[in-house]
């Protein structure tokens, strides 16, 4: 076997992964040198173009596989003798036939536009077409599968809410750079729940599938929502996203079991491990939605006005007997540099989740 038609792939394109991860603002995330238990297996003549998809799998979080390419039938053959190949990417220049015989297991075919001899039992794929919808086309597959590699259910994540009855305190600021922080070292995803998210400022993914699309999917219970939101996140560095919805009434409009179900298959079945929520005044039930955070973060001043909503907020907090949540809230003051009261934000995060009060000389608790 040459080297030059049979490479694994965290060897053959470490350089250019590591490139193209500086390049996309992202840190090879924990686990990575983890995957030779499971293996994904790409097999076509065209040997830039398997490469590049190579790399691409291997920047997706929901692929925790290694993977391995080659230029030839014949070495998928040899391959499935030193590892356990689970899924087989393979060129539709391979007859029907000869696919069936040095493979039984998953096939999925890359085609130019259609397979004439496609088998019952396999999955086209057009090669040529934008990145989002070919990797979406090869974790179905994997999900298929019940590929192991795929989304793990990892059951260990945690809900930061990010609330406050203070406008303009500089909320989604703070939250999106909080999310970027704790991005450093797990994997975290930021939901905006504000009625007006803003289309071109921090969100100008204007014409992407948005938060909408994540929460109808997520009531199709035989779907895999980690696998399904995979070429929806957009990313801000190392903080991972999905666009907010465009019309405020359909934000209104869902319900807190549907928030519910949501958070719940995204923590079970997702990669994530830290879920933000930006929460704005406008939803249905603000309280029920913070019900169901771990923490909240609530972003405040030390003037007489803005310590006047907060008194409101624990007042009503009282009256409509959600007192627990006080128990939950962690005030944040945002008269400070933000870089240095996200910093300390992480710090207290790292502590316990008993209710603290931040201000800008320091930390108390009551």
């Amino acid at each position: 076997m040459s080297k030059k038609e049979c490479k694994r792939v965290p060897s053959y394109a470490i350089r250019h992964l590591i490139q193209s991860l500086k390049e996309k603002g992202r840190t090879c995330r924990k686990g990575a040198e983890q995957r030779i238990d499971r293996e994904i297996l790409i097999c076509d003549p065209e040997e830039e173009y398997v490469k590049r998809l190579a790399e691409a799998l291997l920047l997706k979080k929901e692929v925790t596989a290694g993977v391995r390419i080659c230029s030839s039938p014949e070495m998928v053959q040899e391959l499935l003798k030193i590892g356990l190949i689970k899924v087989l990417l393979i060129s539709e220049d391979v007859p029907y036939e000869k696919r069936k015989q040095i493979f039984t297991g998953k096939r999925i075919i890359l085609t130019r536009q259609h397979c004439v001899d496609l088998g019952e039992e396999e999955t086209e794929l057009r090669k040529y077409q934008p990145v989002d919808g070919l990797m979406t086309g090869i974790l179905k597959g994997l999900q298929e599968e019940k590929f192991p590699g795929s989304c793990a259910d990892n059951g260990n994540g945690r809900i930061l809410g990010v609330y406050s009855p203070v406008h303009r305190i500089g909320k989604t600021t703070f939250s999106l750079k909080l999310g970027k922080a704790l991005a450093q070292s797990e994997d975290v995803l930021y939901l905006n729940l504000e009625t007006y998210a803003g289309m071109g400022g921090y969100f100008r993914d204007q014409d992407a599938p948005d938060l909408a699309n994540v929460l109808y999917y997520a009531k199709q219970e035989r779907d895999d929502i980690g696998i399904r939101i995979a070429s929806m996140v957009k990313r801000m560095g190392d903080l991972d996203y999905i666009p907010p919805m465009k019309v405020w009434t359909d934000l209104r409009a869902v319900h807190t079991e549907e928030w519910k179900t949501l958070f719940k298959r995204l923590i079970s079945q997702s990669v994530y491990s830290v879920i933000i929520l930006d929460i704005g005044n406008g939803m249905e039930d603000v309280f029920q939605l913070l019900r169901l955070c771990d923490q909240i973060l609530m972003p405040c001043a030390e003037d007489v006005y803005a310590m006047a909503k907060i008194a409101q907020y624990q007042h009503m907090l009282k009256v409509l007997r959600y007192q627990e949540l006080e128990s939950r809230t962690m005030y944040i003051n945002m008269g400070k540099n933000m870089r240095q009261t996200v910093k300390e934000t992480v710090e207290l995060l790292k502590e316990s989740t008993e209710k603290r009060f931040f201000y800008a000389e320091g930390r108390t608790t009551s």
